[in-house]
Formats: structure tokens, C-alpha cells, sequence
């Protein structure tokens, strides 16, 4: 079979988007497992410091994840610290198990968000006055339906804070539900925001385990900037305060943290939330994995085509098929060893599923984002 010249250019776009996607995974993608391995090797010293801490929690109709996660919260291998819990008018026994926790625990309080405020983002004015009541300057953040795994979770989060170290990300991981697909997208979300810290161009954090200081929270004054958006009270408010210098990242296992999230319908909406924020990161972010995304698209598209356009010609269909298993082996090996490390679940041939529908599932929640959000909610305050 004779190769054209448009052959030749598609073959060649094809090795190109191979390069590209490699130099992604074994570069970027690793960054994690590599910054990890220089921790547990000594190579990168963490220093034990256990400032004053106090940790927020949001919660809305959460009394089965408070009752089943607050102790271990409460009992965390810490000197000192206080647990503020504060409640977004919940209907169900939340108030009951909060005074319960209160007078079982004397570092714990919780407070609620007046009935009058009716601010768009009750989230944003939620940790707002948790972090108003907050007694000391080191902030540490979960949400209701958010635990950790050990109780060392505490201390492997707050040693960060000192100098410069402002701002700490914490890795969290759903448990095995609402679907496979849930987890792996959740995983990979996460995995992103850890590689740009570690590359010092933070732009966004996950509110389920993250923490920074109250002084620099207060100084840069940042929900006020998005206070017309229900979402972005995590990712957009660490997109404002990270620096260069200021962002630390925790990959310990012991200091993930697992989220419960049981119906499908509660991850599409965080991910609608997401895809909502997306468009508000620094530029840097967003033109760095829209190329991942793009020359994983053009990949598959192109090795589609070449199997197609050359199924009588071997060789080509040869070398093709080694492009698409290597990457696939790479991708398999990155993402499992860094699962591995944080003692998570691997994934294995439906890792290549999840990889090829991820950029439409994407496109989907931000489209449904923008003609629907609005409607529910998740926009601006005067087009409501």
C-alpha cells in the first residue's frame, strides 16, 4: 500500500501526540510519586512542627457522616487543637448530635448560619464565620462527608506550616462509590492540582483536606471576590492566595482523606461546580491541560484512523499498535504506583475507558455548567 504525503503528516501527528503525552505522564504525572519517594527516602526533610490548629467543618443534613466520622476527627494524635463545625440550617438530627459531640469533647463547637442571610454561596459564608470563630491562625479544612484515614492525619497536615508554608494540600480519594468512573475522575482531578503545586504554579485546592492560614485568608479578603458564585469556596480561593514559595503538598497516606458520597447525583454536581470554576484559573493552568487533553483526543483520533486508513499495511498498523500500548503502559504504571503510594485501589483496563471518555465527560459538565448552572444556582447572583 503507498504512503501519501497526507499519510506521512498523520502518521507523524500521531508520534507527535505520543511524545506529547508520554513526556505528560513520565515528567508531570509523577511528579507526585517522585516527590514522595524523595520524602520517604530522606532526600526532602519535613520539619515536626504542631502549631495551634483549628479545623472547619461545613455540614448540611449530614448527621450519619457526623455521628460516624466526628470521634475519630476529635481524637486525632494532636497536642492542641479545636474542632468548629458549622451547620447550614440542616433538617435532620445534626443539631442534636453536635450538642451531644459538644459536651463529650471540650475542644469541639459548632454554630450555625442565621436563617436571615440570604447570600447566593452559603458554603463561602459558612466557613467565613467558622473561620471568624476560629481561635487560633493555622486553618485545617473537611467537609461532613469527608474523613480521615488515620489518626496521624492531623499532624502530617499541619507540620507544613512553617515559614513561608501558607497554604497545605492534602490529597482525598472517594470511596469505591457512586461509580468506578467517580472515583477514577476524582482521582485524576486530584492528582492535577497536586502536579501544579509541585511545579509552584497552585491554582487550585479540594476543601475535603486543605488547610492555610487565617492571617493571609483575612488579608486577601478572597470570597468577597466570588462571593456571586456558589461554587469556588476551595479551588478559586487557592487559585487567589498561592505564590511561588507559599503552597506546601502532603502525600503521606496516612493524611488522605476519604469522601462518602453515595448518589450520583451529589459527584455530578460537584463536578458541574468544577467545570464552572475551571474557566477562572490562572491561564498558565488552564493552556497547560488543555494541551494533555487536546493531544490525548488528537491521539485517539489518529490512531483510529491509522487503523483504519493502513489495516492492509503491517508495518504501519505495527507501529501503531506498540504507540498506543506503550502509552497505555506508561499511563498504567504512573497511575498505579501513585495509587499504590497513597495505599488507593489501582485501576486496570478500564483505566483506558475512563482516559478516552474523561476530555467528553468534561465537556458535558461544562456545557450542562453553563446553560444550566444558572438556573440552579451555581452562577452569578443577579441573573438568578
Amino acid at each position: 500500500m503507498f504512503v501519501g504525503k497526507v499519510d506521512i503528516l498523520v502518521l507523524t501527528a500521531l508520534f507527535l501526540c505520543w511524545i506529547v503525552q508520554i513526556v505528560y505522564y513520565w515528567v508531570y504525572l509523577a511528579k507526585p510519586y517522585y516527590y514522595q519517594r524523595a520524602v520517604d527516602k530522606g532526600r526532602i526533610r519535613l520539619h515536626p512542627a504542631t502549631p495551634l490548629v483549628s479545623l472547619i467543618i461545613y455540614a448540611r443534613n449530614e448527621a450519619k457522616n457526623l455521628e460516624q466520622y466526628l470521634p475519630a476527627i476529635l481524637e486525632q494524635n494532636y497536642p492542641q487543637y479545636e474542632v468548629i463545625v458549622v451547620d447550614d440550617r440542616s433538617n435532620d438530627d445534626t443539631e442534636s448530635i453536635l450538642r451531644r459531640m459538644s459536651l463529650r469533647y471540650k475542644h469541639f463547637y459548632y454554630t450555625y448560619i442565621p436563617l436571615e442571610m440570604k447570600n447566593i454561596s452559603r458554603k463561602k459564608l459558612a466557613l467565613t464565620l467558622g473561620i471568624k470563630a476560629s481561635h487560633y491562625d493555622k486553618l485545617l479544612f473537611l467537609e461532613a462527608d469527608s474523613h480521615p484515614v488515620s489518626p496521624d492525619w492531623l499532624h502530617l497536615m499541619a507540620r507544613h506550616f512553617i515559614g513561608k508554608k501558607t497554604i497545605v494540600l492534602g490529597f482525598s480519594a472517594l470511596e469505591n462509590q457512586p461509580s468506578r468512573y467517580a472515583v477514577y475522575d476524582y482521582f485524576f482531578s486530584n492528582l492535577q492540582m497536586i502536579v501544579l503545586a509541585l511545579m509552584h504554579r497552585a491554582c487550585m485546592g479540594n476543601g475535603k483536606n486543605l488547610g492555610y492560614s487565617k492571617s493571609e485568608f483575612s488579608r486577601q479578603r478572597t470570597f468577597s471576590d466570588y462571593s456571586y458564585m456558589d461554587a469556588g469556596d476551595d479551588d478559586l480561593l487557592i487559585n487567589e492566595l498561592a505564590g511561588p514559595d507559599n503552597v506546601s503538598v502532603e502525600l503521606t497516606p496516612d493524611s488522605i482523606t476519604r469522601v462518602n458520597i453515595d448518589e450520583v447525583w451529589i459527584w455530578k454536581e460537584l463536578k458541574v461546580k468544577r467545570m464552572i470554576t475551571w474557566s477562572f484559573y490562572r491561564k498558565f493552568s488552564i493552556v497547560f491541560w488543555s494541551i494533555e487533553k487536546f493531544s490525548r483526543i488528537l491521539f485517539y483520533g489518529l490512531f483510529i484512523y491509522a487503523l483504519v486508513w493502513f489495516f492492509t499495511h503491517w508495518l504501519v498498523i505495527g507501529v501503531t499498535v506498540s504507540l498506543f500500548l506503550l502509552r497505555f503502559l506508561c499511563q498504567g504504571l504512573v497511575i498505579n504506583q501513585t495509587a499504590k503510594m497513597l495505599k488507593l485501589p489501582k485501576f486496570h483496563l478500564n483505566l483506558l475507558f475512563f482516559d478516552f471518555i474523561q476530555p467528553f465527560v468534561n465537556g458535558y459538565f461544562y456545557l450542562y455548567g453553563i446553560f444550566q448552572g444558572r438556573r440552579k444556582g451555581f452562577w452569578r447572583y443577579g441573573e438568578r
